[in-house]
């Protein structure tokens, strides 16, 4: 049964509301964890339970982005409120019933255990070159010299991209996460997105000619839904799997590295009892909670934590909310890397689940590991660290300077 309406007026894009983003949802959730934004019109979900309800029912609470002609709904798609008008249609993340289904099955060869499995020598020897370019000279930074070109790396090895364009990829991605839509960097890297679908499409022509055995080649000769996927189709999940795999994990792992920084105690059990970096990677993807938001459309009416949410009205999605509410997490500003269960949505529940959960996984226990082994007492510069700003969807760092006794460099190769 719905009760009255609760509201509250705020700015959620606005970088003083970010700078207390946990505190707000704290204050939200407390007052009630579905809620009215007066200024945007939009419902804000913070409680844990109401997010993973909304995130299960993909008939009620739909990803769709565009206008619905037929039946007069404005599909605001996942990407916010409002929506940034350079931002094209997300792939698998903003498709929907039965197309989103059979992306899915195309993809999940890539991304299951097995093929994740096979892919860790790469991101091993990945990480042991990068770390090899500094190690000796005892400072390094940690986000643009590992935690940012290892995932990238990958990620064109996985897709099919020129590995030679990492940089160019990452860079552009990084920016439109990092920087205030209304900054030169962020404006700097929508200019160069036009040219990196270009880029995709002459690489998906020629994967039409010569497949091989990575993600484009898959998209370009498979047939969805009885046909083959057109240009723009291509384009749209190539855009969700490169946005996912050159900026979440980056953020996951550098957030974790920071914060273990200033708990020697932590980074000292982690060292000396290895087996325990998967729990850890378990809570620092609850803590961190790097992709806070996603939105969705409501496409009837629906009464979520007493609240009577109506057809046509947006829904964003708290993650971050949802994985500190002390109804479900004791202690949740804390990192325990004891806790269980610990069921956190960092990646989502439901029909839309991360699909790349598994490589994200992989990449961090990887990378943190060697870290740990190779360079276990690094200092991080905390005053010349640099965090996104004006982002409501997503978390991250952009610098992250640190600096360590030097060590040997094990002489492995690039890995590609």
């Amino acid at each position: 049964m719905a009760t009255a309406r609760a509201e509250a007026d705020f700015d959620h894009n606005s970088l003083e509301w970010l700078a207390r983003r946990h505190a707000n949802n704290a204050e939200l959730r407390a007052t009630s964890p579905v809620i009215w934004n007066r200024r945007h019109r939009f419902w804000f979900v913070t409680g844990h339970e109401e997010v993973a309800a909304v995130a299960r029912d993909n008939a009620s609470f739909t990803p769709r982005y565009g206008n619905g002609t037929e039946d007069g709904i404005d599909y605001i798609g996942i990407m916010g409120v409002p929506r940034p008008r350079e931002m094209p249609r997300i792939g698998i993340a903003e498709a929907d019933g039965e197309q989103h289904a059979a992306l899915r099955r195309l993809l999940n060869p890539f991304m299951l255990p097995p093929a994740v499995a096979e892919a860790r020598p790469f991101v091993e020897q990945a990480t042991a070159w990068f770390l090899d370019r500094h190690i000796e000279s005892g400072r390094m930074d940690m986000v643009r010299d590992l935690t940012n070109p290892v995932p990238a790396v990958l990620t064109m090895r996985m897709l099919g991209l020129p590995y030679d364009r990492w940089e160019h990829y990452a860079e552009a991605f990084h920016a439109t996460a990092a920087y205030p839509r209304s900054s030169p960097e962020y404006q700097q890297a929508v200019q160069l997105m036009p040219g990196i679908i270009s880029e995709v499409l002459e690489t998906a022509e020629s994967r039409r000619r010569r497949p091989g055995a990575d993600v484009l080649s898959r998209l370009v000769t498979v047939d969805v839904d009885g046909r083959p996927l057109t240009d723009d189709e291509i384009v749209s999940v190539m855009w969700n799997l490169i946005g996912g795999g050159l900026d979440t994990t980056t953020s996951l792992t550098s957030l974790a590295l920071h914060h273990l920084d200033s708990r020697p105690d932590l980074r000292r059990r982690l060292i000396d009892e290895p087996h325990l970096i998967v729990r850890a990677g378990e809570e620092y993807l609850r803590w961190t909670s790097v992709n806070e938001t996603l939105t969705r459309t409501c496409t009837r009416d629906v009464v979520l934590g007493g609240q009577l949410i109506r057809r046509g009205d947006w829904v964003m999605m708290s993650w971050l909310g949802a994985n500190f509410d002390p109804a479900v997490f004791d202690r949740p500003d804390e990192v325990d890397v004891d806790r269980a269960p610990n069921p956190h949505l960092a990646f989502g529940v439901g029909p839309h689940r991360c699909i790349g959960m598994h490589v994200a996984r992989s990449l961090f226990q990887v990378m943190v590991s060697e870290v740990l082994r190779r360079i276990p007492n690094y200092r991080v510069d905390r005053a010349a660290t640099r965090f996104y700003q004006g982002n409501p969807e997503l978390f991250g760092v952009v610098e992250m300077p640190v600096t360590f006794p030097p060590g040997a460099a094990t002489g492995v190769g690039p890995p590609f």
